[in-house]
Order: structure tokens, then C-alpha cells, then sequence
């Protein structure tokens, strides 16, 4: 079959109310040359049907439903196995590109023979209480116009405390993940942050558009606003694992700045899965999941992801309750609150400041 310039991959699970408008910003790419594999991963609410009607008589859009669901790896994974492309995109269906997406990655990656291309985003809200909730926030990341490894540019990231692990906000070259035989790892959620670091390792030219190409909506219901379970553990300390163990293996060969870097990263996804586990899990839940580990991942998860976070809660406990904090939160307050209410008027709707 012939090939393409890029295939966009998006994965469908019960996203009837979204997939219109995700399908409509794909036609009205001014970019032409590009296929898109839609992957159903069982909807039961005609998420599909939908899809189909949506991208017409498009011979550009494939579909494919499966006949049990997998989780999102899964979906992405079908997808991959089927992609022409010299570049891989992903849009998660509840979002949407800009007209001119496409276009400006393809050309800035021919432009500078990369491997892979970060861009930017906006995020939208479907509340208020929503933006209140969960904040996410694109336009403090620094701009990089040259090319670099992935490494030196997670690195670059991780100085400004600016990295973010979303796979859709990369376009990939294909050859990349089909040489290094990377794919999402199944039956995990957060598989973004594992994909993520797999590609960005192997990447000789690297680099980022700073422009909100993507659209990013933040809704009910999904895996970033949804109430945490012992998934949102085991996701994290799944990634967290196969990221060491890489690290561990090419230790000798990476930079001192990059093993720095990466570390800390590692520490902040552990946190992330230590809070969840002392604040949403039940006893019943944390049983199942710890008859599930061998005693030496048992140890593991108690000394690198429970006992951290029990600790970095204490020294939080005792900074908020002492006076200095009071009245400096207290003084505070009244203009963040102010600055907050602007934003937050602004930025749910998906508005530009």
C-alpha cells in the first residue's frame, strides 16, 4: 500500500458527545496528505456509528472495532500495526486539532530532519468547577527553535519544571517506535508517560514548536478528572519501574544532567502514585493490590512510593500549621483568589490571554 506523510491515530471508547467536532478538525486540515485510523474499543454509545457519519465519504479514514475492550494501549497498538505514515500523531477523541496542525508539524519536522517534533496546546474546560479542579497549563513552557537528542531536551524541560508526558502533543516518526519495537503498554492507564520516555530516549533530532496546535478538553468522567482508584497506582508504579530498569541498563552511556533529570521525574511520578494510595484508596482495594506484588515489589512500593509521600505529607502538615504560613497564605489570598477568578473566566472557555 502506498504510504502517507502522516497517520493520525485515535482511539474511540464512549465518546458519542466529542467525536464529531475531533473528526470534523481533521477534514478541515489544511494538510492534505494524511490517513487516519480510527480504533473502537467497544463503545456502547455509537461512538463509531458516529465517527463513520461523521467522516463521510473521506477515503482517508479507516475504522476498526474490536471485539473486546483493552484499555487505550490497546486501541493505539491496533492502530500502530496498521499506520503508513513517516509520522505518527495522536488525538485523543474528546479533543481536536487546529486547521493548521498538520501542516506547520510536517513542515518544521522536514525542515530540520526530525525524529520527533514536541508542540504546544489549550486547554478548555467544560466548568468552572472544573478548571478549579484540574488546571492544566501549556503556555509556560519555554521556546526551542534548535534541534537536540531527546534526552538533552527532557532535560531542557525538566530544568523549567516544564516537561509534560502527553503523547498526542508529539508527532513521531514511525520508523523510531518500529525500529526500537516500542508500543503502549497494555492494561495500564497514565501508558502515556511510559511511550512518552520510551520515544524520547531513542530521538537523535528533537525539537518544539511553541504553538497550541492542540486543543485539549477537560471534561467529567475522564482518566485526568475521574476519581482515582488503585489504577492510577499501578499505572504510575508500572512506568516508574520500566523507566529505572532502562535507565539502569544504559546508565554508562547518558549524561549526567539527563540521569539528574530523569530521576526527579521518576520521584514525582512515585509522589503522584504515594498521595493517591493515602488519599483515595480504601483497605480493601490497598489489600488486592499488594497480594498482587512479590514481596520485593513490596518493598519497592513501601520504601519508593508509600513512606515518601507519608513523609513529604508530614513536613507539609507542620509547615501549614505553623504561624508564619498562616499569615503569608492569609496576605495572600485575597490577590490570588482575584487573579484566579480573571483566569478562570477566561480559560475554561478556552480563551486566549
Amino acid at each position: 500500500m502506498d504510504e502517507v506523510r502522516v497517520s493520525v491515530i485515535v482511539p474511540l471508547y464512549n465518546c458519542a458527545p466529542y467525536i464529531e467536532a475531533c473528526i470534523t478538525s481533521l477534514k478541515e486540515q489544511t494538510f492534505a496528505d494524511f490517513e487516519v485510523l480510527c480504533v473502537d474499543d467497544c463503545s456502547t454509545d455509537g461512538s463509531l456509528a458516529i465517527a463513520r457519519a461523521s467522516a463521510g465519504d473521506d477515503r482517508r479514514f479507516g475504522f476498526t472495532a474490536l471485539e473486546k475492550n483493552g484499555g487505550q494501549s490497546v486501541a493505539r497498538n491496533v492502530a500502530l500495526d496498521q499506520a503508513r505514515g513517516t509520522y505518527i500523531v495522536l488525538l485523543d477523541a474528546d479533543d481536536y486539532f487546529v486547521p493548521e496542525a498538520l501542516e506547520k508539524l510536517v513542515e518544521r519536522a522536514e525542515q530540520q530532519d526530525l525524529d520527533d517534533l514536541y508542540f504546544s496546546a489549550q486547554a478548555f474546560y467544560e466548568s468552572k468547577e472544573l478548571f478549579d479542579q484540574v488546571r492544566e497549563e501549556y503556555q509556560n513552557r519555554p521556546a526551542f527553535d534548535g534541534v537536540t537528542t531527546g534526552p538533552r531536551l527532557f532535560t531542557y524541560f525538566e530544568e523549567h519544571r516544564e516537561f509534560l508526558p502527553h503523547a498526542p502533543l508529539r508527532m513521531v516518526k514511525r520508523s523510531l517506535i518500529e525500529e526500537n519495537h516500542i508500543r503502549f503498554y497494555e492494561g495500564i492507564i497514565h501508558e502515556d508517560v511510559l511511550f512518552t520516555f520510551q520515544t524520547l530516549v531513542r530521538s537523535k533530532r528533537t525539537s518544539y514548536l511553541n504553538e497550541p496546535l492542540y486543543r485539549r478538553r477537560v471534561r467529567s468522567g475522564s482518566t485526568m478528572t475521574a476519581k482515582h482508584t488503585v489504577e492510577n497506582v499501578r499505572g504510575h508504579v508500572v512506568c516508574v519501574r520500566e523507566m529505572r530498569a532502562w535507565v539502569e541498563r544504559h546508565a554508562d552511556e547518558l549524561e549526567e544532567e539527563f540521569l539528574r533529570a530523569v530521576s526527579r521525574r521518576m520521584v514525582d511520578y512515585s509522589l503522584i502514585a504515594g498521595r493517591i494510595w493515602l488519599k483515595d484508596i480504601d483497605e480493601a482495594d490497598r489489600e488486592r493490590f499488594l497480594r498482587g506484588l512479590s514481596p520485593q515489589d513490596r518493598l519497592a512500593f513501601y520504601s519508593e512510593v508509600v513512606y515518601p509521600a507519608s513523609a513529604l505529607e508530614e513536613c507539609e502538615n507542620d509547615l501549614r500549621s505553623s504561624k508564619t504560613y498562616r499569615l503569608g497564605d492569609a496576605l495572600l489570598g485575597v490577590p490570588r483568589r482575584m487573579r484566579d477568578g480573571i483566569r478562570g473566566t477566561k480559560e475554561y472557555r478556552g480563551e486566549r490571554n
